[in-house]
């Protein structure tokens, strides 16, 4: 899970123009190889490193360097200032915050396959909120939700833990994550990208860096053990979790298709769970294999039946004018 602004209102027409589909490709693998490995560099952070306060640390950090690089952008309202920063902590404190602290009980593998059940949650929260969403949209959410349900009803002690808390956190985790994302993308246009995710992580950030300091780990004793591995998972986190990744999500928003784009919501849990199973060792059980493809199938049919949905208004759009 990352932060992520959602698709833009602006049309994209030419957008795959702008940029070479080896150049495509090539940014797509770099997205797919920077978000897909969040997830297992967590797990090796929060080996030795307390979870919320390295959290903390990770997104102040990334939103440090954005702020400075976004310095003579055009700067939000006050009312996107305020909508950004209650995206911010849905998405680093109650999504991803909460995540990192499950990932000291649960293991890498399971918890990258229950957060692909984000897409599936913000078509959820949307029809709360009053959008209509198609039958066949229910009936794909309810194959994924039926999947999310196998994984958890078959996950071995192994991978949930010694007690199943972490798993109850990485399963609401990803509702709050979606209930931000739904804010992040209802953000009034225009607002620069940059500074969006800059306000997003400094907000998230500062409120886990404000619950480590009650939860005391930012004692200097529960950091004297942090292993070399856990420091550079976080280095890693910082560089291509928040930064890189968000500069080739950005550019690929800017020249490719938004349908190509989104497939990073399906490839990389798909990419987390293999390198929790293959680099960590941890075990991959019959119900994760089953489960994880009914969720993913699910969240690729359901993209693109949402692309396909708004190419089809657009048509009648463009006919209507």
């Amino acid at each position: 899970m990352r932060v992520g602004q959602g698709p833009s209102r602006s049309g994209h027409a030419g957008r795959a123009a702008a940029s070479s589909p080896d150049r495509t490709v090539l940014l797509l693998l770099g997205l797919f190889a920077c978000w897909g490995s969040a997830i297992p560099a967590m797990k090796l952070m929060v080996d030795t490193v307390p979870p919320v306060g390295g959290a903390a640390l990770i997104f102040l950090l990334a939103g440090v360097v954005l702020a400075c690089v976004a310095r003579g952008h055009r700067r939000p309202t006050s009312r996107q200032l305020r909508a950004l920063t209650a995206a911010g902590i849905l998405l680093l404190v109650g999504g991803q915050g909460l995540a990192v602290v499950a990932l000291t009980e649960v293991t890498a593998s399971l918890g990258a396959i229950l957060a692909a059940a984000i897409p599936l949650w913000v078509v959820v929260l949307s029809a709360l909120t009053g959008v209509r969403v198609p039958i066949a949209s229910w009936a794909r959410l309810s194959v994924g939700f039926a999947g999310v349900a196998i994984v958890v009803m078959t996950a071995p002690g192994s991978a949930i833990g010694a007690t199943p808390w972490g798993l109850a956190a990485f399963c609401v985790a990803p509702v709050l994550w979606a209930a931000g994302t739904l804010i992040s993308a209802n953000v009034d246009r225009p607002v620069d990208r940059t500074i969006a995710n800059a306000v997003q992580l400094l907000a998230g950030g500062s409120v886990l860096l404000l619950a480590a300091l009650l939860l005391g780990e930012l004692d200097p004793t529960r950091w004297a053990d942090v292993s070399a591995a856990s420091a550079a998972a976080a280095l890693f986190l910082i560089v291509f979790d928040s930064l890189v990744g968000f500069m080739l999500y950005t550019r690929l928003l800017e020249s490719a298709p938004p349908p190509l784009v989104s497939t990073y919501a399906y490839v990389t849990p798909l990419v987390g769970a293999v390198l929790g199973a293959t680099v960590l060792n941890e075990p991959l059980w019959a119900g994760a294999l089953a489960g994880g493809a009914l969720v993913l199938g699910a969240v690729a049919l359901e993209l693109s039946g949402s692309s396909a949905d708004s190419g089809a208004e657009s048509g009648r759009e463009h006919v209507g004018r």
